[in-house]
């Protein structure tokens, strides 16, 4: 193995003393946080997909940040819908996301054998959606093209592909084909990570797959949605996926969920990419 990437999603940390849906979000953020600590070898970093916290305030981030600081490890942000950009870059470490100033929050992480690109996407139309726009796909395809030989993941929070949680997916992706065409052009994208669904969905591009991560809490899926009903849902285990660059230069994805003893065990890898010759 040449290196690893850790991905957390999703854990909605709310103000001390408060639950997710009567969830005690920060002691699931803790134990991911452990389960990641404990892997040999360790990651080079920690990546979070967004929804770092519930409600975007200020104390919510501070928890988040002290938790964070917890890790021996670097970690970078990447915000969600439930995030306000201007309160994570007051409370955060500017390291965490790259020290963007842009209006969205966006940077590339390349001291690490696994370049890191990250792309906040959030709109407000459609809520909770995204918009690939231009410029975002401009400064993509420029940051992509300034290393072309290095393996690079790109994560965003929503996932740019149709998911099948339809009250998900109408909130929409609007560019989600014009992201891919950017992506399909550069052989070193292996990966497009997610997270927003608090589940494991994927679609498999030209060399990368794109694909969500579980969160680290515990969490309730709606399987349908039409016509203001709830159909059926999924209880879904917390969770994290871990992103191995392979000596022969394929990434491989697992998938680790807690299981019944309390303990984080992996779900079955999945290779996804292999560079082209």
């Amino acid at each position: 193995m040449i290196a690893r990437v850790a991905q957390l999603t999703d854990p909605h940390i709310v103000s001390a003393g408060s639950t997710y849906f009567g969830v005690d979000t920060a002691k699931y953020l803790g134990a991911a946080l452990a389960a990641v600590h404990a892997l040999e070898p360790l990651p080079s970093y920690i990546v979070v997909t967004g929804d770092l916290v519930n409600f975007g305030t200020a104390d919510q981030y501070a928890r988040f940040a002290e938790l964070m600081r917890a890790s021996p490890l670097p970690y970078f942000v990447v915000p969600g819908n439930h995030d306000d950009r201007d309160r994570l870059r007051e409370t955060l470490p500017p390291e965490s996301f790259g020290g963007s100033r842009d209006e969205r929050v966006r940077y590339a992480i390349d001291e690490f054998p696994i370049r890191l690109v990250g792309l906040d996407l959030n709109s407000k139309r459609p809520w909770p959606g995204a918009v690939a726009d231009r410029a975002s796909l401009a400064w993509l395809d420029d940051t992509l093209n300034a290393a072309p030989g290095k393996a690079t993941i790109v994560a965003v929070h929503q996932p740019p592909f149709r998911t099948g949680l339809h009250y998900l997916d109408l909130g929409g992706f609007v560019g989600k084909t014009r992201l891919r065409s950017v992506v399909d052009r550069h052989a070193n994208v292996r990966a497009v990570i997610s997270g927003h669904i608090h589940c494991t969905r994927s679609k498999r591009w030209k060399r990368a797959l794109a694909s969500s991560a579980p969160s680290t809490a515990p969490q309730i899926i709606p399987l349908l949605f039409m016509q203001g009903r709830v159909l059926g849902v999924s209880h879904e285990r917390p969770g994290f996926a871990i992103h191995d660059l392979l000596d022969d230069h394929s990434l491989q994805r697992t998938v680790y969920r807690l299981d019944d003893a309390g303990t984080y065990a992996a779900v079955s890898p999945i290779i996804v990419s292999r560079p082209q010759q």
